[in-house]
């Protein structure tokens, strides 16, 4: 079973619920899931992008394999930077969403902020956003159970492969694997995407053997985000 990880149905109602608290406001405000990422132009994430082209060696070139090599650079930076932690521990409230500078910051988060993050030091580090997209979706076991709804983050190779690049690992691997390998059954850990988007679109996504998308919002994947994956173990 194959997936179009570039998204098969642009969704135009891009609103969220419940996920951005501001102090003082008992109620939650409501958000376009687009504001998630980008962040290019502040300066947290500028201060970060130094750190990664002084300490990092994070090139700033366009030669073959550069771009590669941003990605595989930010992804082991997150991956080491960032400690997953459920918001339920760490804030005591039910699951919310840290903008990325934030999420740099505090130095924790779950699957969200971090893929949040991940993403937009991707497009901040001058990949292209064609290039990059967070996935929303749900991840099964190698007995195809559902462990719960994930999110990650996907960026798009110098060969035109879609890969993975988990953001609440311990540690990154040395390379970088193909999205559609890590959807198939028998996978220790297997991804099943339902929506995905950047700052300029949200997507659903179905399966290559489906007739037709769905068309509705983002409910699909709040509903599997009831059970959430506990990602600390898993390795990619």
């Amino acid at each position: 079973m194959g997936y179009n990880w570039d998204g098969d149905l642009i969704l135009h109602d891009s609103a969220i619920e419940k996920k951005r608290y501001i102090i003082g406001l008992k109620q939650p405000l409501r958000t376009d899931i687009r504001e998630w990422i980008s962040f290019a132009d502040n300066i947290i994430m500028k201060e970060a992008l130094g750190r990664l082209r002084n300490k990092y060696h994070l090139p700033a070139t366009k030669n073959p394999g550069d771009f590669d090599k941003r990605a595989l650079i930010v992804w082991r930076f997150v991956v080491r930077q960032i400690r997953y932690t459920h918001d339920t521990l760490a804030y005591k409230k039910d699951d919310f969403w840290l903008f990325p500078p934030e999420t740099l910051q505090t130095g924790r988060g779950d699957c969200e902020d971090s893929s949040f993050l991940l993403a937009s030091l991707l497009l901040a580090s001058g990949i292209s956003p064609f290039c990059v997209r967070v996935v929303l979706g749900q991840a099964y076991n190698n007995s195809n159970i559902s462990l719960g709804g994930h999110c990650w983050p996907i960026y798009k190779n110098e060969q035109g492969v879609w890969c993975i690049l988990e953001s609440t690992l311990d540690r990154a691997p040395l390379r970088m694997p193909e999205a559609d390998a890590l959807t198939r059954e028998g996978q220790t850990f297997r991804y099943e995407p339902l929506y995905c988007f950047n700052a300029q679109h949200l997507w659903e996504i179905v399966p290559a053997d489906t007739i037709s998308a769905k068309g509705g919002g983002l409910k699909r994947y709040f509903q599997v985000r009831k059970k959430r994956v506990n990602m600390r173990e898993v390795r990619v």
